[in-house]
């Protein structure tokens, strides 16, 4: 049979759709291959991954663990460096020098060019910025000489002629040799003899007459210039009263120690009209100028609260710079309540250092107040363990303006002078150091964030003003040392007698020191000044009781 054109047409379309179909069973078959052989390999994979995802876990975890030791570790090395910084503060308590002042001074340094006669020449430039100014070295000059005894020193003289000396020589001059010689004191005792006289009366009776006691003489046994002696020497020279009876044992007189004590606490009460008077002309001086600190003070105290045989209480301190008054309270505590009776009605400039008890009244708007530079510059001097580059550079500043304020004392300058030499020198240095200050505390590395440069620079750029206060002032001074020097007698005397035997003991501490300290600023002999006063108390007007204060004593009255 004859095949047809479109037969075999459509057996050639057949044949070719045969074939494509073989090829579409080996694609299909070839790509069942290829699946099983990609599903094989990402099986493969997936199991790799997660074995990755396992390691990366592991090394995660290893990574968090280094990275917490790190931080450990940061945090012990910030705690290492307190812990030093502790130490060598403590280290320095114990057995470094108690002075501030700066042993270094740099060559680079300039010289502080300033002469008393030139003081009204002073031109001020606020905007100038000066570099540095320090202390003049002295000149080399000869040695003066050994020092001359004074003249009101009692001479003893011892003749010494010449030996073998020939019959005719004449005597034409005389060289004298001193040498200063001292005699230990000794107890004597002053003897009242009163004679007694009698005569008969023309009615035959007898009349007697006897001479009258001093009026200022008192009934104990221990005269003013012994009871004077006993309290100088403990509240002023550190001397416990039992090591007073035992020198004067070493000269037979035997004194009980309860017996010293009540001269002590008897004149104190005497002191009483005397020390109120004084506390009156602390706060009405018409400088209106306050500095205030505190000190503790230990007392025994017979309550022996929770278990204890003494408190601690707070010896109070004030003084007057400008018109040369230092006055002291003991108070049981170191609260705002404690400073209200000397702050609350208190009007004018108060100078204190960063205890918050002073600014909560330095906030009133009758109080100027102005912060301690000593205490701000002290805090650097604690950084140069830490921190050796900023805080020597802080101390630099701080080294010119103390050369300032010294050039100023040693010419005896006057407040206005002093602001006028401190408007044209210091102002300028004290506006770098400020600025200064500000840039370094905002950049502050983050590992120093709880460094003692961190607390040195925030507590410098908080009292900003505060410490500046002295540049605008020519009475205020540059820090508190004023008051700092006058409340070591008690620090040091804690050493000695280390505590007082009751709170009423303590504020009889409190008025001997107020007085005995105001002699000392006044420069007074404290010594005579309570001798005469203890006899003249007694019998002195207390309308005039302010006479006898150490700030407006007058020779005239001593005896």
């Amino acid at each position: 049979m004859l095949e047809s054109h479109e037969y075999q047409e459509l057996k050639a379309a057949y044949q070719k759709l045969v074939l494509k179909n073989g090829q579409y069973d080996l694609l299909l078959k070839k790509k069942d291959d290829t699946i099983a052989q990609l599903t094989a390999e990402i099986d493969a994979c997936k199991e790799l991954i997660q074995q990755m995802r396992g390691q990366l876990l592991e090394q995660s975890e290893i990574i968090t663990s280094l990275r917490e030791t790190i931080r450990h570790k940061d945090e012990q090395l910030r705690d290492y460096d307190l812990l030093k910084h502790q130490f060598d503060q403590l280290k320095k308590l114990v057995y470094g020098r108690t002075s501030e002042k700066s042993v270094y001074v740099s060559p680079d340094q300039l010289k502080l060019d300033l002469e008393a006669e030139k003081i009204e020449a002073c031109n001020i430039n606020d905007g100038q910025r000066v570099a540095s100014y320090t202390k003049s070295k002295a000149k080399n000059e000869d040695h003066p000489g050994r020092n001359q005894i004074p003249e009101h020193l009692r001479r003893e003289y011892i003749d010494i002629h010449p030996a073998n000396l020939p019959a005719d020589a004449v005597l034409f001059d005389t060289e004298e040799t001193e040498q200063l010689e001292y005699d230990p004191g000794r107890l004597f005792a002053t003897v009242y003899r009163r004679f007694k006289y009698k005569r008969r009366k023309e009615d035959g009776s007898m009349e007697f007459f006897i001479g009258d006691l001093p009026v200022e003489k008192d009934k104990c046994l221990a005269a003013p210039s012994l009871r004077a002696h006993c309290i100088v020497e403990k509240y002023m020279f550190h001397m416990p009263l039992y090591r007073q009876i035992q020198k004067f044992a070493q000269d037979g007189v035997v004194i009980a120690k309860n017996t010293m004590t009540d001269w002590v606490n008897n004149d104190a009460r005497s002191l009483t009209a005397l020390y109120d008077a004084h506390r009156s002309s602390v706060l009405n001086a018409a400088s209106q100028y306050m500095m205030a600190d505190e000190t503790r003070y230990r007392v025994l105290d017979s309550e022996k609260v929770k278990g204890r045989k003494s408190h601690i209480g707070q010896m109070w301190a004030y003084a007057n710079p400008a018109d040369k008054m230092a006055y002291f309270e003991y108070h049981h505590g170191r609260g705002k309540e404690y400073a209200r009776r000397m702050l609350e009605n208190f009007k004018g400039i108060l100078h204190t250092d960063g205890y918050g008890v002073y600014e909560h009244f330095a906030k009133r708007p009758c109080i100027t107040h102005a912060n301690c530079n000593a205490h701000a510059r002290r805090k650097f001097d604690e950084s140069l363990a830490t921190s050796k580059e900023k805080a020597e550079y802080v101390i630099a500043q701080y080294r010119e303006l103390y050369a300032i304020e010294k050039h100023c004392r040693e010419y005896d300058l006057s407040f206005d002078q002093r602001l006028e030499i401190r408007q044209s020198k210091s102002v300028p240095v004290f506006e770098n150091l400020k600025d200064w200050c500000k840039d370094q505390l905002y950049h502050l590395r983050s590992d120093e964030k709880k460094s003692p440069i961190k607390t040195a620079l925030s507590y410098f750029c908080s009292r900003e003003a505060e410490l500046g206060r002295f540049l605008h002032y020519g009475m205020v001074e540059i820090d508190t040392n004023l008051i700092e020097r006058s409340i070591r007698p008690i620090a040091l005397g804690r050493k000695n007698y280390m505590f007082a035997g009751s709170h009423d003991a303590a504020q009889n501490a409190a008025m001997i020191y107020s007085l005995l300290a105001t002699c000392k600023l006044n420069d007074i002999n404290p010594y005579n000044w309570l001798k005469n006063v203890l006899k003249l108390m007694p019998t002195y007007p207390a309308s005039k009781i302010d006479d006898l204060l150490p700030q407006y004593w007058n020779s005239r009255i001593a005896l």
